[in-house]
């Protein structure tokens, strides 16, 4: 029988040869200094206020660092998936079947029993898998393959694995020793188990080189390695080969699939991938990419033409002025418009009362309102607003302007013929880098902003009361790890929602007290869930009417699951 080798810089001993040419190694490599969490707090509270992108200044991998320190891994997304005590990328705790210089084919995995181990009984749509790197070396990259399956729970590495959604990361150096958020799309049905693959295929050429990112921090359950060149012929977890480590990895998802949307739609910029999105204002971790943005500068304001709301205008911060086909996300140059003073834009938005198009400006010492002519491509100043650092434009269908200001953390309200705002209250976040905000129509008295906080480090959508200012988080943009600036809606956010339970309706929705439920049919029970899956709230009815008092929930956003005559709906409810 084969027996396997293990080079480990920080691990004494081996557990047999197999062959000078082939093994599992993890021998460091690496002379560079560790990044610590301690000198990217200090990176960040040096920077202080900027209205410009968080990509200028953090690496992806240090921006994920922060968003997990001040977060936690389990809170960036709507759910997190994973068997990793921490997120540490271990220097020397790598692992792959390899030579010295080139990888063999290496088939790694993890299987999740979601129904036994997280409680998700209703199916789990994945929408990205995450997975740490180790050393790489690479003259031109190449392909890694996640793959994921569905199975029986408890049958792995034995059972069936049903392949239901694949996607390929190109690995480059660039990807030393980061963690790779590698979008997947994958369906795993009702009461099954999840196993994710990552497959790397030897391609001869001696040329490329790689191991898989661990620690030693401890795992909830193994990671399992198939490595043939290295004797490991069938999924082997890495404790019986005697390695101590174990893969850092994650799947992101939503286990409330198909749920209820919103009738209204926002569109924005996410300006982690310089990419036109669009989502549903009660679910923003699901957004869809519509096209590739062209603009040279930092994508900072934009608004949709209430007249045409197939289209959309967007001004760069050095004044690059584009119309956007929101249906292909097709831009098209309109010219240039250069911002007041030393001003660059931050924000615009048109008053659906006058058609009016205005923006505002700031360089985080003064800020100011002008009107845009689209035509002529020009602005017109309005005049200065008294605020620092206004970052975002909202109107309501009433024509009343506002902003919030990434100085002093406060919301205002704004006069749109003088150009003067007045403070309306705090926000109740460290509000930094570029931003933005939208009225959505039918949500009369608030406003919503596609908002980075400094604090938190993520990205958030948040809802705020224009007559308090105090602002609650909605969701987060791919776990608030995108940086998404300008947001403008079109449609209406509808008070009673149309669901799959048909003859069931609930409302008012956004609700900070009671919440009505009403059916053609008897409704048998009700649960309301957090996004973690938690339990907050349940309740046997057996009538066709009832009142739920939620007001001592926290704010934010929760799942509720309505059964009426044994069938079962999922809505998104939204508590201030």
């Amino acid at each position: 029988m084969k027996k396997i080798t293990l080079l480990l810089a920080f691990f004494i001993g081996s557990v047999g040869l197999m062959n000078a040419q082939s093994s599992f190694t993890g021998t460091n490599t690496s002379t560079q200094t560790p990044v610590t969490i301690e000198s990217l707090i200090t990176r960040l509270q040096n920077i202080g206020n900027v209205a410009g992108n968080v990509n200028d200044y953090f690496t992806p991998q240090e921006q994920r660092m922060l968003n997990v320190h001040y977060n936690g891994i389990q809170n960036i997304a709507p759910v997190v998936i994973t068997q990793s005590n921490t997120q540490t990328i271990e220097s020397g705790a790598e692992i792959a079947c390899a030579s010295p210089t080139s990888f063999r084919n290496n088939n790694v995995y993890r299987a999740f029993d979601l129904p036994g181990d997280y409680g998700i009984m209703n199916g789990l749509e994945v929408t990205a898998v995450e997975f740490a790197m180790g050393t790489i070396s690479t003259p031109s990259g190449f392909p890694i393959t996640a793959n994921i399956y569905s199975t029986t729970p408890g049958s792995f590495p034995g059972g069936t694995l049903t392949l239901q959604g694949t996607a390929v990361h190109m690995a480059t150096n660039a990807d030393f020793e980061t963690m790779i958020n590698l979008p997947l799309s994958a369906m795993i049905p009702a009461g099954e188990a999840m196993v994710m693959e990552l497959v790397l295929v030897d391609d001869g050429t001696d040329t490329n080189f790689m191991r898989f990112g661990c620690n030693n921090d401890g795992e909830t359950g193994p990671s399992y390695i198939m490595a043939p060149d290295c004797g490991a012929n069938t999924p082997t977890p890495l404790f019986d080969l005697g390695l101590s480590q174990g893969f850092v990895w994650n799947v992101l998802g939503d286990d409330e699939p198909g749920g209820g949307a919103d009738p209204a739609e926002v569109f924005g910029i996410n300006n982690s991938t310089a990419s036109l999105i669009t989502f549903d204002p009660a679910d923003p971790a699901a957004f869809t990419t519509l096209g590739a943005s062209p603009a040279a500068g930092f994508e900072n304001a934009g608004a949709i033409d209430p007249n045409d709301d197939g289209t959309a205008y967007v001004l760069d911060n050095g004044g690059a002025f584009y119309s956007v086909d929101l249906a292909t996300g097709a831009y098209t140059s309109l010219g240039s418009i250069a911002a007041p003073g030393s001003e660059t834009w931050a924000g615009m938005e048109f008053d659906p009362t006058s058609g009016t198009l205005y923006a505002i400006s700031t360089n985080i010492t003064t800020s100011t309102l002008s009107t845009i002519d689209i035509g002529a491509a020009t602005a017109t100043t309005v005049g200065a607003t008294g605020m620092a650092g206004g970052i975002s434009l909202m109107i309501d269908e009433n024509g009343d302007g506002y902003s919030h200001d990434i100085v002093d953390d406060n919301f205002y309200y704004v006069d749109l013929g003088t150009g003067t705002a007045s403070i309306v209250g705090s926000l109740g976040f460290d509000a930094n880098f570029g931003q933005g905000g939208t009225y959505i129509k039918g949500d009369a008295g608030f406003v919503y902003l596609s908002a980075f906080d400094g604090g938190a480090f993520q990205g958030q959508w948040r809802r705020v009361d224009v007559l308090t200012g105090a602002s609650t988080v909605v969701g987060l943009f791919n776990g608030g790890a995108d940086q998404v600036a300008w947001t403008s809606a079109k449609g209406e956010i509808l008070g009673v929602s149309e669901n799959a339970l048909e003859g069931f309706a609930y409302y008012p929705n956004p609700t900070n007290g009671a919440l009505s439920l009403k059916s053609v049919n008897n409704i048998d029970s009700v649960a309301i869930f957090n996004l973690l899956g938690q339990s907050v709230l349940s309740s046997k009815v057996g009538a066709t009417t009832t009142d739920l008092d939620i007001s001592g929930l926290t704010t934010g956003t929760y799942i509720m699951k309505v059964t009426v005559d044994g069938q079962t709906g999922t809505y998104k409810v939204l508590k201030n």
